[in-house]
């Protein structure tokens, strides 16, 4: 049994929040093209979430994507697959064209630890390397998947249900190094802030989704609802600080979202 109308609403959840993760490709590439510079975009965000919508095309061909009751299944495909096409031509064109701006010595979430830990020798090009902050990032990445396999049931063998965990993983860490970059520059420009909003947008849909899920089938709780709902909120929580700081300055009429006190910058 189902509630009237509700179908499509939860079609119309996924495919918002598909298209949310493709808005964000569109306004980091127009805030490259409006700037012709990198400065202020981390290059591990957009590895990380470039790679994780990658990761997503599989979810079809193994048949863990959403089916829709309403509209047209073919839809949910043709979105991801020019999302990610659009992600990969993104990255691609920051590495070919715009990589001598990018701001790598601010891009270092991560490093801090191999520093702390004496892993890397002093003066050495490395501590200056994106690859050794990807390492540490994609190592944590590695780690919470694990830990999450244990929390998240599935009825699907363990690399299927790992797979899964390493995807939720990379899109919960994914935007991290970029927010560790704000709090550096302090100020964010306005189409690099709305790659934010969208992913908080992307998680807020999906949110919406689970919470309706057995408004609309009647009785029918799938089994990782809880949990999902509990790994949505935690995305939603992670970005909800810039979120603040992107609301206030939007409530002042700032011409950029202004992170921290704004009475004590220059």
């Amino acid at each position: 049994m189902t509630s009237p109308g509700g179908e499509i609403l939860l079609d119309l959840l996924i495919h918002f929040s598909d298209l949310c993760i493709g808005g964000t490709f569109v306004v980091v590439f127009l805030r490259l093209r409006k700037s012709r510079s990198a400065a202020g975009l981390s290059l591990q965000t957009l590895a990380t979430v470039v790679g994780a919508r990658v990761l997503h095309l599989l979810s079809h061909y193994i048949g863990l994507h959403y089916r829709p009751n309403v509209l047209p299944w073919l839809l949910y495909p043709f979105i991801d697959v020019v999302s990610a096409c659009i992600g990969c031509a993104l990255l691609a064109s920051f590495c070919l064209y715009y990589y001598p701006s990018y701001e790598k010595d601010k891009d270092n979430f991560g490093i801090h630890i191999f520093e702390r830990l004496d892993l890397l020798p002093k003066n050495s090009p490395l501590k200056s390397s994106p690859m050794v902050a990807a390492s540490f990032l994609y190592a944590v990445v590695a780690v919470l998947a694990l830990m999450w396999y244990f929390v998240r049931r599935s009825q699907h063998g363990f690399w299927v249900s790992y797979f899964c965990c390493y995807y939720e993983a990379m899109g919960a860490v994914a935007l991290i190094p970029q927010l560790w970059m704000f709090h550096q520059d302090k100020r964010v420009s306005p189409l690099l802030s709305y790659f934010v909003v969208l992913t908080a947008l992307n998680r807020f849909f999906t949110l919406c989704f689970w919470i309706c899920y057995p408004r609309v089938f009647l009785w029918r709780y799938p089994d990782n609802r809880g949990v999902q709902m509990v790994s949505e909120t935690l995305n939603l929580l992670i970005l909800s600080d810039f979120l603040f700081y992107w609301a206030r300055s939007k409530i002042r009429g700032d011409a950029e979202v202004i992170i921290g006190d704004s009475s004590q910058m220059v």
